[in-house]
Parts: structure tokens; sequence; C-alpha cells
């Protein structure tokens, strides 16, 4: 599916937060976020630091979440990740809007024993809060506030790397 073909099937309250959303992330230097769409999410990868971020629109609930993927190395058969910048990322956010990121902090989604092999849980402390992330992701809705948080994220990201 394509890009224009997406925002055509969502639900016309996040084509216009989407669409900038898209200029944003692609602007980004150093992250450099390349596009990509598929029948039920648009997703934007960043190769070089090992972050994605997705629109899921078409989606029973209507999500956006990002979070530090997971690589395979074929030769030793562990999995590991290139970077995670998250916490650093929240502190720096914090500076500036505490509220902003105490909610990011709050949207991770939360491990439920997946039993998955290997187990993706990640664990981070916040704020005097402790947290396992399944997968380390961060789950937001689609809704203004929501769209803010995550380019205020991408934004102090970017400064970051």
């Amino acid at each position: 599916m394509s890009f224009q073909n997406m925002l055509a099937a969502m639900p016309p309250e996040f084509k216009e937060s989407a669409i900038e959303m898209d200029g944003f992330l692609k602007s980004l230097r150093p992250l450099k976020f390349k596009r990509t769409v598929d029948k039920r999410k648009i997703n934007y990868v960043s190769a070089e630091y090992g972050i994605s971020y997705a629109i899921l629109p078409l989606d029973e609930k209507p999500t956006q979440h990002f979070g530090w993927y997971y690589l395979h190395n074929k030769e030793t058969g562990e999995w590991y990740r290139k970077t995670d910048y998250f916490i650093q990322t929240l502190a720096d956010i914090a500076k500036s809007d505490s509220e902003a990121a105490k909610r990011i902090f709050g949207a991770i989604n939360n491990c439920r024993s997946c039993k998955g092999n290997p187990c993706a849980v990640i664990a981070y402390t916040y704020d005097g809060e402790d947290k396992l992330a399944c997968y380390g992701r961060v789950i937001l809705e689609l809704n203004p506030i929501d769209f803010s948080d995550a380019k205020l994220f991408f934004t102090h990201l970017n400064t970051q790397v």
C-alpha cells in the first residue's frame, strides 16, 4: 500500500497529524528516518541508530509506537540492540517539560510475561519508578497530545545522537 492510499484509508481526524509527522521525521538529521508502508501501518526506521516509529491507524484501537529494535547476530545467535537513548532523552525532555517526559515514560508497553525467545523485556528506571518494557516499546494513542509528545521525543533524541 502506498502512503497516499494509507492516508485515504485512515480516519480523517488522523490524516493531518500523520502527514505532519511524516515530514517531521524525514527531515531529522542525523536520525535519517526512512518510511515504508504496509497494509496496516506506516513505519519509519533509523537504521543507523536502531530505532523505529510506526503509526497504526487502521487497528481497532489506532496507535503510534516507537522504540529501539532488536537485531540478530547470525554467527553468535544472540539478539542485541544497537543503541538505547530512552532514559537520557527523557531526562533531556524533563528539563523543559517534565509532564511530557512522565507521559512518555507512562506509555511504556508493560511486559506481560510473553515467554518469547528471547524474552525481549527492557528494564527502565525514571523519576524513581521502575518499569519492564516489552521490546522497549512506547505505545501512544493517535491524539494531538501524543503526537506532540512523539515529536518532542524525537526532537530531543535527534540532538543527542
